[in-house]
């Protein structure tokens, strides 16, 4: 592409090369599996919630949510509407368990529960479903350099591959969070940056947009319907949507690392209501993008593409100001690096610590562990770019990653649940649950005309029932065993602990109290929710 000038390619070059460098120089810090993939457990809880922001506003976000934007305006903001409820129940729920029962994957946690093959069979469906995934972060960023290059898209997808894999095996967790921290910035400046460009550019400014986007219908965000079958309808968000993101954010292991990297359950805690509170504006900022460039295009002509993946891109190539549209693709490339390296490391978490220690080397040195788990991130590193190249067939990139996951992570979902709020609950039901809860997506895929972001809900729900009535038919668990595992159990532990353990009094109380004062966030997160809903509507009414 001629408008991607020489200063822009140094920009590029000298950018991804200091990520790199950073990347190395925590590489170089590892000595053990709990520095590879929880950083020792001492990140700070910004520093990881804006690593989950980053996660979100990867390469993916930057170049599909302005097309998603140019095509439907604002709609599609319902599958993030719900990310408030989400975070606030996870808070309440899923990740205290996870951060006290010191596990390295969140289905280390299902085996202290259940049992080993209900452990292995929800790790076997996190490698497929992140795995496939995974190509299509990678599918993202080599679109984006094709159409700035005019490179073949096949070359480009190898390339990242082998920047990206490269990366992974010298960086860490550690080396995740803080170059996403790095990414999350460049990323809003690089929007700020082009929203400046196309209000300079369009005739009648802030007053033209509104009343395009108006006229369109593209500020209409709130669809009340009752049918099913709306895709995105305020009740395919609410309910669809929260369990996608409550499956995501609590049982998929490349974000429940992170909450696992912080220092306390406090912070573990504070990290989710960052992103809580900053999801649904992050969205919108990218959503809205879109919506500007409808305008922009309006005015400068038809931006002739079939692709809307290339739509951003290509207007920051052609409209922005050289070493500008450098750094901005240079953000893109360092966040999919980001997510990649992100997915990749817990990927080779699950590889390494719920099949290769457990199974086929149970007493190798931290050494060999480590040595494992960066070749594990050069075998998913070669599975996601054989998937890269089928990802152009999955139409935009944000909602083929949602669909993917949606096949797994609603019956994952379901056995959590199971696990955390059931005692009767036991290894052969959960494992019956999760099989029951997959076959009854693919059914209401295969049968039903409802939106797909409802596919996660049903997928938890028949897992839950299915996998409670199985459990009653067989042994109740040992009691033993549940000890500090369930909902109804950390109660009475903790006071277990304060009558027999006089000396750890003083800390046991310091946790109930944290406990306490933490225990009153998910409601600012439900109010945050319903402030969200007026501001949509407001937005619906210009």
């Amino acid at each position: 592409m001629s408008n991607f000038t020489m200063l822009d390619y140094i920009v590029l070059v000298v950018y991804i090369l200091g990520i790199a460098w950073m990347g190395a120089a925590f590489g170089k810090k590892q000595k053990s599996t709990k520095d590879y993939f929880l950083g020792g457990r001492n990140i700070p809880w910004w520093a990881i919630g804006l690593s989950v922001m980053a996660t979100q506003a990867s390469a993916i976000t930057f170049i599909g949510a302005p097309g998603w934007g140019y095509e439907g305006g604002l709609e599609r903001i319902n599958t993030f509407i719900n990310v408030p409820l989400a975070m606030a129940f996870l808070i309440a729920t899923i990740v205290p368990f996870f951060y006290r029962t010191e596990v390295y994957t969140a289905y280390e946690y299902l085996e202290k529960r259940f049992d080993v093959k209900t452990r292995t069979l929800a790790s076997v469906l996190f490698l497929v479903a992140r795995g496939l995934a995974t190509g299509v972060v990678l599918y993202a960023p080599a679109l984006v350099l094709s159409v700035v290059t005019g490179w073949d898209l096949t070359i480009t997808i190898i390339l990242m591959a082998v920047i990206s894999v490269a990366y992974t095996v010298l960086g860490g967790i550690s080396a995740v969070i803080w170059t996403d921290v790095i990414q999350m910035f460049v990323l809003w400046l690089g929007a700020a940056i082009s929203i400046g460009v196309i209000f300079a550019n369009v005739p009648g400014g802030w007053g033209e947009v509104i009343s395009t986007a108006s006229a369109e219908g593209m500020l209409n965000s709130l669809d009340f319907s009752f049918d099913l079958s709306v895709e995105y309808s305020i009740w395919a968000g609410v309910i669809g949507g929260f369990f996608l993101h409550v499956a995501y954010f609590g049982t998929d292991q490349s974000q429940i690392q992170r909450v696992l990297t912080s220092k306390s359950v406090r912070e573990s805690k504070l990290s989710l209501m960052l992103g809580g509170f900053l999801m649904i504006p992050q969205m919108l900022l990218f959503l809205f993008v879109g919506i500007l460039l409808f305008s922009f295009y309006q005015h400068a002509g038809d931006p002739n593409v079939d692709n809307m993946n290339e739509l951003f891109p290509l207007f920051v190539v052609n409209e922005l100001p050289a070493g500008v549209s450098g750094l901005i693709i240079a953000g893109v490339f360092a966040a999919a690096m980001s997510s990649l390296d992100s997915a990749l490391n817990s990927l080779s978490a699950v590889t390494v610590r719920d099949f290769y220690s457990k199974f086929f080397k149970k007493n190798g040195s931290q050494k060999h562990y480590l040595k494992a788990s960066r070749w594990a991130s050069v075998f998913w590193g070669v599975y996601a770019t054989i998937f890269a190249f089928f990802a152009s067939n999955l139409g935009p990139v944000i909602e083929a990653v949602n669909k993917i996951g949606s096949y797994f992570y609603g019956a994952l979902l379901g056995v959590f649940l199971l696990a955390i709020f059931t005692r009767r609950s036991n290894g052969t039901g959960a494992f019956s649950g999760i099989v029951a809860g997959m076959i009854a997506v693919w059914a209401t895929e295969r049968f039903l005309d409802i939106s797909w972001l409802y596919n996660n809900f049903v997928g938890a729900l028949v897992a839950v029932i299915v996998g409670y009535m199985i459990s009653l038919l067989g042994k109740k668990p040992i009691r033993e065993k549940l000890s500090g595992l369930t909902m109804q159990d950390r109660k009475a532990d903790i006071q277990k602990a304060l009558a027999a353990r006089s000396e750890a009094a003083a800390t046991v109380e310091i946790e109930v109290e944290e406990e306490r004062k933490t225990s009153k966030w998910p409601y600012l997160l439900l109010g945050y929710f319903v402030v969200a809903l007026l501001f949509l509507l407001f937005l619906q009414s210009l």
